[in-house]
Formats: C-alpha cells, sequence, structure tokens
C-alpha cells in the first residue's frame, strides 16, 4: 500500500460526525502487558481513546466505537469525562496492509487492510481554541 499515494488523511470532525462522545481514555498498553504503556520512538506515551461517533449513513442515524490513538506526555483524560462530547483535536484516519506470516514460508503476505485512528489529543468541546480571530461568547 505504501506506494500506491498517502494511507493516511485528516478528517473534519464537524462535517463527519454529528457527535463524538468520549467513553474512557486509558493508557495503551504493550502488546503481552498489564503494565507497560507503548510509547513512540522518541519516548512519547501513547493512550487509547473509546469514543462513541455519531453519523448519518443513506439518511439514517448510525453509531460506532473507535479506538483513538493519542500520543502525549500529558494526561488526556485531564478535562473529560465518559459521556462528555469531544472534539479530537487533528483527527486522521489511515489504512495500512494487514500481514501475516505464511506458515510453510515464513514470509509475510498480505490479507487485507487494517483501519487505525489518531489525534493530536481531545478536549470537551466547549473548550475549543478560537480560530482566526473569533471572540468568546
Amino acid at each position: 500500500m505504501s506506494n500506491q499515494g498517502p494511507n493516511s488523511f485528516k478528517i473534519d470532525q464537524a462535517a463527519t460526525f454529528q457527535m463524538v462522545m468520549v467513553m474512557d481514555v486509558a493508557p495503551k498498553l504493550r502488546f503481552g502487558s498489564e503494565t507497560d504503556q507503548e510509547c513512540m520512538k522518541d519516548g512519547t506515551p501513547k493512550w487509547t481513546a473509546q469514543v462513541t461517533a455519531g453519523f448519518r449513513t443513506f439518511g439514517a442515524p448510525k453509531f460506532a466505537v473507535l479506538a483513538i490513538t493519542i500520543a502525549s506526555h500529558e494526561d488526556p483524560r485531564q478535562g473529560v469525562q465518559p459521556g462528555m462530547p469531544v472534539e479530537l483535536v487533528g483527527l486522521e484516519v489511515g489504512v495500512m496492509d494487514k500481514k501475516i506470516k505464511d506458515r510453510d514460508t515464513g514470509q509475510e503476505k498480505i490479507v487485507g487492510a487494517q483501519v487505525y485512528y489518531r489525534a493530536e489529543g481531545i478536549r470537551p468541546i466547549g473548550a475549543t481554541a478560537h480560530k482566526r480571530g473569533e471572540q468568546a461568547a
């Protein structure tokens, strides 16, 4: 997939979803660990925000639970509570090859695609930053 163009895309949350509500935010743990938090190569801790996103498909309301990865030295749980409407700052969706190792040859082969979501941060809807000189109400 990597040679076919971009594999991650910025999402306009307001134009895509009718609502986004946080369900939980927790440290993203390393595979197989119950205590070790996963980190970026530069040491930045990773967090997982479970959110419910509401949108319309063919005129009907639909809801999906999305797992959003957030890399941050600051704890993104500060200021958000379960059930609170939130903005996912810098939301992206990405697609990457899903690979498995062939048992006979030991080589990896592509068996499909895997979708992932990531954001720069999470904040309550009422706490959005002012844009282009807008005044607070």
